[in-house]
């Protein structure tokens, strides 16, 4: 079969008919599943505050199955994780992880560029920041204002 579509997916039936020999007509049934390439994958990375969490997509493809590596490979083998997402808890040490997703099929395969952790340890946390400066400020009005009154009660 050539040009087929991915529409083209059904059950077909065929009837085989020998005219050679005068054989009774055959019968069947099939199944055809058409797949299209999937293309290369990319990688979404959340940085939360406790976890990060990867997320891989194609564009291209149908019945798309997804793993992810890590680069170099943990222990006896590289595949940490199957399916389209991924949470990473705790966030990992100082030193930065690569992470590859591949997205795969019956008729192809196709991996991401790889990705460095290293982006989310750069990322400091925006909720939480003003705290520290606010009590600094506090704390400095309050020094000040008590020396206005000690010097004003003289």
């Amino acid at each position: 079969m050539n040009n087929v579509q991915l529409s083209d997916s059904g059950l077909y039936h065929i009837q085989i008919h020998d005219m050679s020999d005068f054989k009774p007509t055959m019968y069947s049934r099939f199944h055809l599943q058409v797949f299209e390439r999937v293309s290369k994958p990319n990688i979404t990375v959340e940085c939360r505050r406790n976890n990060i969490s990867l997320s891989c997509s194609s564009i291209q493809g149908n019945d798309v199955t997804y793993s992810w590596e890590t680069l170099p490979p943990v222990g006896n083998g590289s595949c940490v994780h199957l399916g389209q997402t991924m949470e990473i808890y705790p966030l990992p040490p100082t030193e930065s992880t690569t992470y590859t997703c591949t997205a795969q099929n019956p008729v192809s395969r196709a991996t991401s560029d790889p990705i460095d952790l290293g982006v989310c340890s750069t990322q400091q946390p925006r909720d939480g920041r003003w705290v520290p400066a606010l009590c600094g400020l506090s704390a400095l009005f309050l020094i000040g204002l008590l020396i206005f009154l000690y010097k004003r009660n003289r």
